[in-house]
This record gives structure tokens, C-alpha cells and sequence, in this order.
């Protein structure tokens, strides 16, 4: 397996990693020839050396903890909070390192990081990023990291010179804002990890183009969630003898991608009588995935709704990948206009400053996390 410098951090961990967050590590029971303790010490037998979990997925860090007994100076840990104060982010690491059966966790990330709100909140005194300092200073973290989705957050949290990584997701068909980010981070020498390289699972069946397309840019990282043994075989043979795609094979992948899924080229967009941003509705879609109420908001206050289809069907006379775009265009609708209570209650926590506070409650009770927050 080939490593790859993480950064300023100067760890060198394996281009491909162990994502922790599938629904097998979310939870205990699991048994049989893929058990996630045998999937785990498969991948440090390959040389898989980095591990990314979370406080959030669950029992996902008992798991892990309980796996790497007598090997944990063969990995590097990587773990996550979705919390923003201080005070609060003490408790998520000292329950990580007891999760984890450790006395450092190698990396420590705030998790997504969505609103400029947060990020005021964790860099301001008392903030999440000054309790990290000081969990540094005592040994319990060595490097600090962040993780998320939107492009222009990710770019004011890189500018402020406070973190050694970055963890985003970057695919084949999601890319174009994020190839800006890349180069933002290179630039400051901070670690790049890249999650969803899948998309959710939708680019499975291409796997090795897909992870040989991410490596033809100057990544640290990617952690693919794996829960099989035969992902973590594969995973390893393609990070032993990685090979960039040519550019044939580049050009070739939109066409041998099977599977009915948005690829964001707006083909069908040009002769869109009504001018609808049919790619962009469809890509906030995939976005409920990462903060439903900021993906819901967005799409109503922002976007042209998917209603005002009038049905003609130029779209998908001319879509390259003959997709039923007006049945995805009234499933993407549908599925943005949900939960408006949720949303309503979300929103009125935040300006009333009690989100932090509840979320902090949610997690010390050790509940799950909902389904659309899980990686692939």
C-alpha cells in the first residue's frame, strides 16, 4: 500500500484508508467471515494505516477499539465531533479515547462544519478549536482537522490558517467546486481526505476507475466506508499499484457509469424551454445527505422549483444517459419540501442558541445517528 504524506502533519498514512461510518461499524452483532473486527485487522494486515470514525457513528469507536488491541501503533486514528463549544468538546474526547481503548487520537476533526455561525462559534474564546489547543498541549489529540460539505465554508475555515486537514467529499460526478478547494488546501499544506468517493454507493460498480480517477489530483487520502473483507482486498490492490486514469480512460467514465443518477454536465439544461436548473436541483438532493435543513433551505429560498416542469420533455431527449429527468425532477421536489417543522424548530433553536446545547445532550446519550449523515 502506498503512503502519502497527510499534510503538515507529516504522518504518512496509506493513500486509501478504512472509512468507519457503514452501517456494520455502526452497530454490535455483526458476526460471520466479514465481522467488522476481521474486516478491520484485514485492512492493518494490508497496510491500510489510517482509520476515520466518529463520537457519531454510533458504537462505531467501541468497535474499532476492541479490534486494534495489541496493534494500535499500526494505525492512525482519525475521529470527529459535531460539537462547536468548548466545554462540551472536552467530554466527546475523553469518551473517544475510552471508546477507542487509547490514550492519543492522531486526528481530531470537527464534523461538518455548515454555517458561518459555527465556525464563529468554534473559533471565538471558549470555541471548540481553543479547547482542542489545550487538548494538544496535554497529549490526548496530536493534529486538528475539519470536515464538510459546502465549498465556501471550507474555504474561510482553510483561510484561517487553524487546521492541519480537511475532509471532503470528492467524486467523479461532484467536482467542479471542489477542484478549487484542493488547490486551496495544498496551498496551506494542509492533509486532504477525501470521503464519498462512491457517491453514496451510486459509483460502486466502477470502483477502480473511480479511485484511480480521484488519485489524478494531489489528494492525502481517501477512505471509501468498507464492510467486507473483498472491499478491503480491493482497496489494497489498487493503493499497491496505483495508476492515475489516462485520459481516455478519464473520458470514457461518464459513458460506463451505469445507473440512474445525475452526472451535472446540463446537457438537458440547453433547450430547457423554462430554463430550469434541472443539475442544480438534483445535486442539492444529494445534499440532504450531508444537513437536510440547509439543503431543504436552500432549495426553497434559492433555486426555481422542480413544479414549474411544464412537462415537455426536451430534457430527456437530449440527456446523454437517457435518465427520466421529470421523474427525478418531482422525487427531488418532493423529497426537498419535506420536513418544514423540522426545519422551523431547527432554525428557532439556532437563533435561540440551544442547537449546541441539545446536540451536546443527543450525543452523551449515545444515540445514532440519523441514516442521511452516515459516509459510504
Amino acid at each position: 500500500m502506498q503512503k502519502r504524506r497527510l499534510g503538515r502533519t507529516e504522518l504518512m498514512v496509506s493513500c486509501i484508508g478504512l472509512g468507519a461510518g457503514s452501517r456494520m461499524f455502526m452497530e454490535r452483532g455483526y458476526s460471520g467471515p466479514d465481522a467488522p473486527p476481521t474486516v478491520i485487522n484485514c485492512a492493518l494486515d494490508k497496510g491500510i494505516n489510517f482509520i476515520d470514525t466518529a463520537r457519531s457513528y454510533y458504537k462505531s469507536e467501541q468497535i474499532i477499539g476492541e479490534a486494534i488491541k495489541g496493534r494500535r501503533d499500526e494505525c492512525f486514528l482519525a475521529t470527529k465531533t459535531y460539537l462547536r463549544k468548548g466545554s462540551r468538546v472536552e467530554k466527546d474526547i475523553d469518551i473517544s479515547l475510552k471508546n477507542l481503548q487509547t490514550d492519543r487520537i492522531d486526528l481530531y476533526q470537527i464534523h461538518n462544519i455548515t454555517y458561518k455561525d459555527e465556525l464563529r462559534t468554534i473559533l471565538q474564546p471558549k470555541g471548540a478549536l481553543e479547547m482542542l489547543k489545550k487538548a494538544k498541549e496535554a497529549g490526548k489529540i496530536n493534529y486538528i482537522g475539519i470536515t464538510g460539505f459546502r465549498p465556501d465554508i471550507m474555504k474561510e475555515c482553510i483561510q484561517t490558517g487553524e487546521f492541519d486537514t480537511i475532509q471532503i467529499p470528492f467524486n467523479f460526478i461532484e467536482r467542479t467546486q471542489t477542484e478549487k478547494i484542493l488547490l486551496l488546501a495544498k496551498r496551506y499544506d494542509l492533509g486532504i481526505i477525501i470521503m464519498r468517493p462512491f457517491l453514496g454507493g451510486l459509483l460502486a460498480n466502477s470502483g477502480e476507475a473511480i479511485l484511480r480517477f480521484i488519485f489524478s489530483y494531489d489528494v492525502s487520502v481517501v477512505i471509501p466506508g468498507c464492510s467486507t473483507v473483498e472491499h478491503i482486498q480491493m482497496n489494497a490492490r489498487i493503493g499497491k499499484d496505483l495508476r492515475p486514469v489516462s485520459s481516455e480512460e478519464r473520458e470514457s467514465l461518464f459513458s460506463n457509469i451505469g445507473g440512474i443518477f445525475c452526472r451535472g454536465c446540463k446537457v438537458c439544461e440547453q433547450g430547457c424551454p423554462i430554463s430550469l436548473s434541472i443539475a442544480e436541483i438534483l445535486r442539492w438532493e444529494t445534499y440532504l445527505y450531508f444537513n437536510a435543513t440547509y439543503a431543504r433551505d436552500h432549495y426553497r429560498q434559492h433555486l426555481k422549483k422542480a413544479t414549474a416542469c411544464i412537462d415537455c420533455g426536451k430534457c430527456e431527449e437530449v440527456c446523454p444517459y437517457n435518465l427520466p429527468i421529470r421523474k427525478m425532477l418531482k422525487t427531488a421536489h418532493q423529497r426537498l419540501m419535506k420536513g418544514k417543522l423540522e426545519d422551523i424548530i431547527v432554525g428557532l433553536l439556532r437563533k435561540l442558541q440551544l442547537y449546541e446545547r441539545l446536540r451536546a445532550t443527543y450525543f452523551r446519550l449515545g444515540l445514532p445517528l440519523p441514516n442521511r449523515y452516515l459516509s459510504d
